[in-house]
């Protein structure tokens, strides 16, 4: 089984996401960004990625915390930026 098998599948922990989060591969990345066992402080390392397939899986995560989300405000992808400010008001 490969990584991102292992990610997808949720044979990993959060030792594991942590470093798979900020892997050179970023389709590793991405599925750690995407896991639904991602908690808020790897969604905020994703986050602050600069590819910006890997923010926008953090973005994607419904795990991710509003603080993030704040961050994610100021994103020099607008689009990130836009669904950044449409999540936070929904959460009101």
């Amino acid at each position: 089984m490969n990584i991102i098998e292992m990610i997808k599948n949720g044979n990993c922990d959060e030792a594991d996401l942590l470093e798979y989060i900020t892997d050179n591969d970023i389709e590793i990345a991405i599925a750690a960004a995407e896991s639904e066992l991602a908690t808020e402080p790897i969604l905020d390392v994703a986050a602050h990625d600069r590819d910006e397939r890997v923010r926008e899986a953090a973005l994607n995560n419904p795990n991710i915390g509003n603080k993030t989300l704040r961050f994610l405000l100021n994103d020099q992808n607008e689009n990130i930026a836009s669904k950044a400010k449409n999540i936070l008001e929904g959460r009101k």
